[in-house]
């Protein structure tokens, strides 16, 4: 039958298309955003499954403390790391320029990174552990099959966390395992302001800055969001400080912030500071029971490392 204006059947068959049409967009665009959360849903979950690889945390305190050998044995004055890639070769993104690196090392021409191939870096003698200055290095993730570390205290500032929040959450996990289980941080201080349970010893905004204004000792502070007004401007003013002993973390976006790190659901973080990281190939150490278990866990996963 052909479609004509002035036959009643023309009118019901169009009438009867576009209900069909309307009712399969209605089923469609819902099952695919279903399927993009599952999808995503089950990103994160299986990231959480995934246990901490003894074996990169044994290469990060290796490659750790060959920097701080190296300098040593030549009497260099290390300038600090703000971010370091370990692959098959190490690069360190130095916090000021130089020129002038002990072997293995070899700087760019700008002097703002050393490199140096991990089979040199294995030949370095060890004489002491990794220094205390390390103390605040985690690994953030993973690039193109290499691990990307970032040294919090050196960016001087605070590095805040916007996106998804279960994602926020559990990349924000991985940090503060870090710092509570690694050989190269034993002595940092974690303390929080507004989180939840497990994410270091709870204590006022005041009381948190008068631990960073002092900084003794070192520490990382994980705040929920960054305190309003004043304080807030305080904080940021003392985690700026050259040479200061604290970082910080801010599981919320905010304008005082050094780095933004959009943390999504699909495993992966983006920031101008670090570009794309892969945040799921984090492993992490299983989760006490109960507040009073965290010391026993974290003295166990020292001695295992």
């Amino acid at each position: 039958m052909s479609w004509s204006f002035v036959e009643p059947e023309s009118h019901l068959l169009l009438t009867m298309s576009v209900v069909v049409f309307l009712a399969t967009l209605a089923f469609v665009i819902p099952t695919i955003v279903a399927v993009r959360r599952g999808t995503a849903t089950d990103a994160i979950a299986w990231a959480d499954q995934l246990p901490r690889d003894v074996g990169a945390t044994w290469t990060t305190d290796r490659v750790l403390r060959a920097v701080d050998a190296s300098c040593v044995a030549e009497g260099v004055v290390f300038p600090g790391a703000l971010r370091i890639v370990i692959g098959s070769v190490v690069r360190l993104d130095l916090a000021s320029p130089t020129t002038a690196p002990p072997a293995p090392w070899t700087a760019t021409p700008d002097g703002r990174s050393w490199w140096a191939p991990m089979a040199a870096l294995q030949a370095v003698p060890l004489t002491a552990a990794a220094p205390t200055a390390s103390g605040a290095v985690v690994a953030v993730g993973s690039d193109a099959g290499e691990t990307v570390l970032v040294d919090l205290r050196q960016v001087r500032g605070v590095v805040a966390l916007d996106g998804d929040r279960a994602a926020r959450e559990a990349f924000l996990r991985r940090i503060v395992d870090q710092v509570r289980t690694a050989p190269w941080t034993v002595g940092t201080t974690l303390l929080s302001v507004g989180t939840g349970p497990g994410l270091g010893t709870p204590v006022t905004v005041r009381d948190a800055i008068a631990a960073v204004a002092t900084d003794v000792p070192s520490g990382l502070l994980v705040v929920s969001r960054m305190p309003a007004g004043e304080d807030g401007r305080e904080l940021a003013r003392l985690l700026e400080r050259r040479g200061g002993r604290w970082a910080c973390v801010a599981a919320a976006p905010h304008a005082l912030a050094r780095w933004t790190l959009d943390v999504r659901r699909d495993g992966r973080h983006v920031s101008d500071a670090l570009g794309t990281v892969q945040w799921s190939s984090l492993g992490v150490s299983p989760v006490p029971s109960t507040d009073a278990d965290t010391a026993t866990v974290e003295a166990d996963a020292r001695e295992r490392a």
